[in-house]
């Protein structure tokens, strides 16, 4: 059973500031994973539920991102773990309720959380930041399904020279039920880097490239190439 944090879900605003390039002075936070150019991590915080961060680089448009997030049907074919994203609603542009619905092996209940998507993007250096709160009063609960508690991160994608994007998540959930902590830490990780590396297959594709946005500001003609 692993439990990724979906993207236009599961997102809580930290309260501590975040660097676009997601490179923090932090030595708490350990690297448990580099592999197929994603880089995994993980901090231990006051709680038993640790927190993680993944970043890669890769070839995209800033608005395939986001396009990307607002194609729920596709959602489960590279979200770890996700049967069903729905999107509620649409109170502005630039936001979106959405319910998630995970996937998880008998005898384990399915789990499910509902949250509001937000991003904006820096005017100067062009950073898009999506964050999203917990929206759970949206949608009541399902029977049979667990809703993840403590559920929070955001998204952080800084535009590079030649057309590359780095891509840094940070968040964390607890599965909530009787799931033990040391295993909920377990498939955060794991759902983590499953969901970036199909999360670098599918966004590379011609659905979301190459498809501007009207409020995202494409940055090709403001970083030059290395000549």
């Amino acid at each position: 059973m692993q439990f990724s944090i979906p993207l236009l879900a599961c997102l809580f605003f930290l309260s501590v500031p975040l660097r676009a390039d997601c490179e923090f002075s932090d030595s708490s936070w350990q690297q448990v994973k580099s592999k197929q150019q994603v880089e995994l991590y993980r901090r231990k915080t006051d709680s038993a539920v640790n927190d993680v961060m993944a970043k890669t680089i890769i070839s995209s448009d800033l608005s395939a991102f986001i396009l990307l997030l607002r194609d729920t049907e596709q959602g489960p074919n590279w979200i770890a773990n996700a049967t069903q994203i729905t999107l509620l609603e649409r109170p502005q542009s630039n936001q979106d309720l959405v319910h998630s619905v995970f996937n998880a092996p008998w005898p384990v209940h399915d789990r499910d959380l509902v949250t509001l998507s937000h991003y904006e993007q820096d005017p100067d250096t062009l950073v898009l930041t999506l964050t999203v709160e917990d929206a759970s009063d949206a949608l009541p609960g399902i029977l049979g399904i667990v809703r993840l508690q403590g559920v929070w991160a955001r998204w952080t994608l800084t535009p590079l020279p030649a057309g590359q994007l780095a891509i840094c998540y940070q968040g964390s959930a607890d599965a909530a039920g009787n799931v033990p902590h040391w295993l909920a830490n377990r498939m955060l990780l794991e759902g983590t880097f499953k969901t970036f590396v199909a999360l670098r297959k599918i966004l590379v594709t011609p659905a979301y490239q190459n498809k501007p946005l009207r409020d995202i500001r494409e940055p090709s003609e403001k970083i030059p190439t290395d000549t």
